[in-house]
């Protein structure tokens, strides 16, 4: 198990028993085929290494302590003549998101910024649901570049919408600031122009502090849509769940946090997401576990996208595999689900467009298994990561025939 100690502690442990402070040491960074990075902590009295440049945040996450990981813990990427945007996705990564924000805006600032430091910091602030910041950089980057800025909802993704889903349109509906008891006026509009439409489109990707009527308000929309023959399509979910999954680990015992997790769960198709949090309700209220159920409900139609390809479909079954939230440690389930999809497939396809944030240990993880599977003459695709996802695996030594497709 890693521990966190002191700097004066770490330093006794390493073997510097004659001293409280740090002496300089040389780091060797040595690598093999499928053998995982090893540093060596070399006594700066050895005149054989010459010291090298790297980033001191790449390798202790916080300047106030070290933590010592066991040797068979995957170790962090070294950035070692890292781009901004790099150096960006890999703070990102490791979970330090405000000094992340901190880099970029400093970058941002200067007057021959790269545009495409600018879609970090708009992908920053999506994946955090600051949609108020976000719109302010949008304007900043419209007096600065002189063309539309991104969008908030995902221009590829809207435009595979029939245009009554889009923004603007009669079926598109924003779900206000606060999810609270007082905005039963908002969840009835819903309700009510939902009566005349095949599907409706609710944004919840503004929302940014609930309560408990409000959840059941809108738990309930959720479960009578379907029921009276809407389809129903929810976007930016991530954050309003964190705030929901929050509100329920500091109140366990209130049903209509966990009843809202629920239905969202269940209105996406989220099975396993279902069970999981079903189970956490039932032990944290006393009571058995709500049973999974489709949802039975028109799609709304979408657009496939025209994909070449310089070979045909041979393999059945799903052609892609969606990773999503955040991945965290060389242990993360979705890796094991990874692995088993690719056994049986010469296409290898991951969707990566839902996956907020992979960390460091957890990158090197998933860099090892999708260059074994090239290895074994896969083919393998990674599809439409965010900025900060795609500039974290450049950051990683991924073997040639591992493609990446970017969002257009």
């Amino acid at each position: 198990m890693a521990r966190r100690l002191s700097r004066s502690r770490a330093a006794h442990q390493l073997g510097h028993e004659q001293t409280r402070s740090w002496q300089p040491c040389y780091i060797c960074l040595l690598e093999t085929q499928n053998i995982e990075p090893t540093i060596n902590l070399l006594n700066s009295s050895s005149a054989r290494f010459q010291p090298i440049a790297i980033s001191y945040a790449a390798i202790f996450p916080s300047t106030d302590s070290v933590t010592l990981q066991p040797q068979s813990a995957p170790l962090p990427t070294a950035s070692i003549g890292l781009t901004p945007a790099q150096e960006a996705a890999v703070l990102y990564a490791n979970g330090r998101e405000k000094d992340a924000e901190v880099f970029l805006r400093r970058e941002v600032a200067q007057a021959d910024t790269d545009p495409s430091l600018w879609l970090l910091l708009f992908d920053l602030l999506r994946v955090r649901g600051e949609w108020a910041r976000f719109e302010d950089l949008g304007k900043q980057f419209h007096a600065r570049f002189a063309k539309p800025a991104p969008q908030w909802l995902s221009d590829e993704e809207l435009a595979r919408l029939p245009s009554e889903l889009r923004p603007g349109g009669a079926a598109y509906f924003v779900l206000g600031a606060l999810l609270d008891g007082g905005h039963r006026s908002d969840i009835d509009r819903i309700r009510a122009a939902a009566r005349d439409l095949a599907n409706v489109h609710i944004d919840v990707s503004r929302t940014a502090g609930v309560d408990e009527k409000g959840c059941r308000l809108f738990a309930a929309l959720l479960e009578s849509l379907p029921d009276q023959g809407t389809g129903v399509l929810l976007t930016g979910t991530d954050h309003l769940v964190d705030l929901v999954q929050g509100a329920a680990e500091g109140n366990p015992g209130v049903e209509g946090y966990w009843k809202l997790l629920l239905e969202m769960y269940r209105v996406q198709g989220a099975q396993k997401d279902f069970q999981r949090t079903a189970l956490e309700f039932a032990l944290a209220a006393g009571v058995e576990p709500p049973e999974w159920q489709p949802v039975l409900m028109p799609l709304a139609p979408r657009s496939a996208p025209q994909e070449k390809r310089d070979a045909p479909r041979y393999q059945t079954g799903p052609e892609v595999i969606y990773l999503t939230g955040v991945m965290w440690g060389a242990g993360d389930v979705q890796l094991s689900e990874l692995e088993e999809f690719a056994a049986d497939r010469r296409y290898v396809n991951i969707n990566l467009s839902a996956l907020r944030r992979i960390e460091v240990g957890c990158g090197n993880a998933f860099a090892n298994l999708v260059n074994d599977l090239v290895a074994d003459n896969k083919v393998v695709r990674l599809i439409r990561p965010n900025a900060l996802v795609a500039a974290f695996l450049a950051t990683l030594k991924l073997a040639p025939g591992v493609s990446i497709v970017s969002s257009r």
